[in-house]
């Protein structure tokens, strides 16, 4: 099952549009849309009448915020439950092959946009980790603004602080911190010193997607990573990536003595 989230600041409209028919197969109109958000200390669960079409849900500007997520269910999936105290696999629609996908839409009004992704598996919201992703290729060191967006969504109705760490990897020093916020989207503004091919980003304690937003003259780019052990060949890819991660919580210790 996936969940859906969108990216709000305050130069940006975000457009989110999530499809009703699962890849072949045809549209299922018993499948609703669905809002989840943290309410006193459960997840509130909301039917969504948003426009729609008979292919798909659209979800406006205004509809949507860094806080709450999205999914596709049936009445019977919620059994009139109108809390949860966790976010549930409640149904297989958007497990698929190809990956069942959103599309997230940004723009600057009346002028630039870009569109990706948003879909956030319940396998990843059950789980605790971390995440390192590189910066220099994909931000644009002499773009306007650089942002880096950090959506992570907890099975768990909780707003937890933890750690966003600037890494120089080649001079092994933390060259900056940001303090971020479980179950939300988090935006960070990056300074142009910071993109260059030594510098990584390393989430603490929790995993989440990892989203970059260039802006230059109105245009805009939006791209995110996959997890490292994707682009490494070998069967001990996973080591490789375990001792990198160990490396780099060194290098966090060291700078935290």
């Amino acid at each position: 099952m996936n969940y859906f989230f969108a990216i709000k600041n305050e130069f940006l409209n975000c457009f989110l549009t999530i499809p009703r028919f699962k890849n072949s197969q045809i549209v299922d109109k018993n499948y609703l849309l669905y809002s989840a958000k943290i309410f006193n200390n459960q997840w509130l669960i909301e039917e969504k009448c948003s426009k729609k079409n008979s292919d798909f849900f659209f979800l406006e500007n205004e509809e949507l915020d860094n806080s709450q997520i999205f999914f596709l269910a049936k009445k019977e999936h919620l059994s009139n439950n109108k809390y949860f105290i966790e976010l549930k696999n409640l149904n297989s629609f958007t497990d698929t092959m190809p990956d069942f996908r959103s599309n997230l839409k940004i723009e600057i009004k009346d002028k630039g946009f870009s569109s990706y992704q948003s879909d956030y598996p319940y396998n990843l919201c059950k789980k605790k980790g971390s995440i390192i992703s590189p910066i220099s290729i994909l931000l644009e060191k002499n773009a306007d603004k650089n942002y880096f967006f950090f959506k992570n969504i907890y099975i768990k109705p909780v707003k937890e602080e933890f750690y966003i760490y600037f890494i120089n990897l080649k001079k092994k020093i933390v060259l900056e911190k940001k303090k971020v916020i479980t179950n939300h989207t988090n935006q960070i503004e990056i300074e142009s010193k910071f993109i260059n091919s030594d510098t990584y980003i390393f989430s603490d304690k929790f995993l989440g997607v990892p989203i970059y937003v260039s802006i230059k003259n109105n245009h805009i780019s939006m791209e995110h990573t996959h997890p490292p052990h994707l682009y490494i060949w070998g069967n001990d890819k996973f080591t490789k990536v375990t001792e990198l991660k160990n490396k780099i919580n060194e290098i966090i210790i060291k700078k935290n003595l």
